[in-house]
């Protein structure tokens, strides 16, 4: 009886462990977040200078397909694939994303604890051709709230407003830079936090310190625009397709908005407006202008004149 006790739990650790090396794993977005990834830092910088670099190209790297509304942890470890990026070698994961459907958003939370690793996201177009970076300046600590730990926070938005634009973001590649792996991330101390909640004054002692690793887990969570409750940075490719790709092709013509996208930036130009930066309000009318919403500008005069 208790030899098949020992037996039953020992399979049971096993299913687990594997569980938790998992590349990607999915979860509901609203359950606890991970555990941070606990490596010896110089363990796991060791491995990745020992590491093969995987391919010889972005183009190259082993893309795994993203479903829409996707919810996730993803394992970066040092049993993930290394490539050499233009900012250093590092551990890495590479995604592609959902091509049609409506415009989503992208939410990353990197978790933090002794260690944390700082991540880079690089979104490529539909021929790997690079459109954004996000990097430190990008991702920002978040202390704990609810059941989300410590983290670096990032959102994006990825536009469908032009289903078969080459130019739409199609990946995704998540890693971090040697830049990033010097550097270190001051947390909120438990204690503070939960003087602040009681309305109290925060106790002076010294904040815990994440240094930052190769190797970590992001969650990723995807969501549709209209469940977004603010705007993230996006990106819109533009229509003239030949001068994207360096020819002389005629121009595309505009598509037809979605309304989607334009509520998004409806949405985006009265956020603006509420905080008093008129210059913003104009890009995003301009922009929105270039991705088919010819009210845009007319929608933003009128805001201004009921101001």
């Amino acid at each position: 009886m208790h030899r098949l006790s020992f037996l039953t739990a020992g399979l049971l650790a096993l299913a687990l462990t594997g569980c938790s090396s998992e590349p990607l794993r999915r979860v509901d977005a609203l359950t606890t977040s991970p555990k941070p990834l606990e490596r010896p830092i110089e363990q796991a910088r060791s491995a990745l200078a020992a590491a093969p670099t995987c391919c010889s190209g972005i183009d190259q790297l082993p893309y795994q397909p993203l479903e829409a509304g996707f919810a996730g942890d993803v394992l970066i470890d040092t049993q993930a694939p290394a490539y050499s990026f233009e900012t250093g070698k590092s551990f890495f994961r590479a995604f592609s994303l959902p091509a049609g459907g409506p415009s989503f958003e992208i939410r990353l939370y990197s978790q933090a604890g002794s260690s944390v690793l700082a991540p880079n996201a690089m979104l490529l177009d539909s021929r790997m051709r690079p459109t954004r970076l996000l990097d430190g300046d990008d991702f920002t600590y978040v202390p704990p709230t609810g059941l989300k730990g410590d983290s670096l926070d990032a959102r994006l938005r990825i536009d469908r407003s032009q289903p078969e634009h080459p130019g739409n973001e199609r990946y995704l590649i998540l890693y971090t830079s040697d830049a990033q792996m010097a550097g270190q991330t001051v947390l909120q101390h438990p204690a503070k936090a939960y003087a602040k909640a009681a309305g109290n004054e925060p106790p002076s002692i010294p904040d815990p310190v994440a240094k930052h690793s190769p190797v970590g887990v992001i969650r990723l969570v995807m969501i549709p625009d209209r469940d977004a409750n603010a705007p993230a940075k996006g990106y819109v490719p533009g229509y003239s397709i030949g001068q994207e790709m360096g020819g002389e092709l005629p121009r595309a013509p505009a598509p037809a908005v979605l309304p989607e996208t334009s509520a998004y930036y409806r949405q985006a130009i009265d956020a603006a407006l509420a905080q008093k930066d008129l210059e913003r309000a104009l890009r995003l009318a301009d922009e929105a202008t270039r991705v088919g919403d010819s009210g845009a500008k007319k929608y933003l005069l009128e805001r201004i004149e009921i101001r």
